[in-house]
């Protein structure tokens, strides 16, 4: 929700009727189509290394943090805007404890079935 607070604030701040998010008044369509130079500007700001560090880098991240939240996949393919499963999973990024936690829960469904028998 804080995205979402900072960029109303940010087009508050706008002026009035202006069609971009980002406008550029020098740029010929009026509005930013290249991020490249304050994209590296902020990676290096970060202290990090603007050739390993993309926007795509980004959505990977962004896509393997939703599934690993535990958001399906039909709505990380939503929001990521792919077009396909298949490239869904490609993102989604399953690390050790993510599996594990996985396994927690089906192994705590079954104990819970078990005992419910036995009873």
């Amino acid at each position: 929700m804080e995205l979402a607070q900072f960029l109303e604030s940010y087009m508050e701040g706008l002026q009035p009727g202006t069609p971009w998010l980002f406008p550029a008044v020098g740029a010929k369509s009026g509005h930013t189509e290249v991020i490249r130079k304050p994209f590296v500007r902020v990676v290096k700001a970060a202290g990090l290394d603007p050739t390993q560090v993309t926007p795509h880098t980004l959505r990977h991240t962004a896509i393997t943090h939703l599934v690993q939240a535990g958001v399906d996949l039909p709505t990380v393919k939503r929001i990521s805007g792919h077009k396909t499963m298949a490239m869904v999973e490609r993102y989604a990024h399953q690390n050790g404890t993510h599996l594990d936690e996985a396994m927690g829960r089906l192994d705590a469904r079954y104990r819970t079935r078990k005992k419910r028998k036995v009873s």
